[in-house]
């Protein structure tokens, strides 16, 4: 008897223990599901309230970028109507119906191009033969390179004039020119060693600039 009732005390022993192990991981489970539960809907609202945000911020981008474009418009509309003047400021020297300088002061081509639109000008735009010659009897004493609007940085060879995205017809280069020496060579100059033939030069280096500006 005592054998009987302390095998069924173990059974019964065992049979709470594994009842109890099982309620302790339905209520973990439980627990468990509760805590990814409330983290799903943290998740979600904070998903909600990034997409609502993302929404909101594009549209703001989008109407100042919208903005700044009829600004933008705006500007080059009044620019374009604005009436051009009917002489050359003083330093400046008239041809048909534009105005030239060179500027002797050394910079590269990238702040040539920024000096020029300061004088409210580009860097300039040789079309011609008779409109090189002219500038090489403008400037007879000037025997260094100058540096005018004309690039082929966009593509090797191609050259086009900066300010306007024309492609240059007129490029009259010194023999064996352009070369592009060391691959580095994208920039015309003219002037050079006295020449009133091109070369192409570095953009990094240091020249003359030539502008030209449009008059009545």
């Amino acid at each position: 008897m005592l054998t009987v009732w302390m095998t069924l005390t173990l059974y019964l022993s065992i049979g709470y223990a594994a009842n109890r192990d099982v309620r302790l991981k339905v209520n973990c489970s439980t627990l468990l599901n509760k805590q990814l539960f409330h983290l799903h809907s943290n998740l979600w609202n904070v998903s909600k309230s990034n997409e609502v945000f993302l929404k909101e911020s594009v549209f703001l981008t989008t109407f100042e970028t919208r903005c700044s474009n009829e600004r933008c418009l705006t500007r080059t509309s009044m620019a374009k109507h604005a009436p051009l003047p009917k002489s050359c400021p003083k330093g400046w020297t008239s041809r048909k119906s534009s105005c030239y300088r060179v500027f002797y002061k050394k910079v590269n081509w990238f702040q040539a191009q920024m000096n020029c639109r300061k004088s409210d000008s580009t860097l300039a735009h040789i079309e011609d033969d008779l409109e090189n010659q002219w500038l090489r009897k403008q400037y007879p004493d000037i025997k260094t390179e100058t540096c005018i609007d004309a690039v082929d940085l966009g593509k090797e060879g191609q050259w086009m004039w900066f300010s306007s995205g024309k492609t240059a017809t007129y490029l009259p280069w010194a023999s064996g020119e352009p070369d592009n020496h060391r691959s580095i060579e994208h920039c015309a100059v003219i002037f050079n060693k006295g020449q009133e033939k091109w070369h192409d030069s570095k953009c990094h280096y240091s020249f003359y600039f030539l502008c030209e500006k449009k008059i009545n």
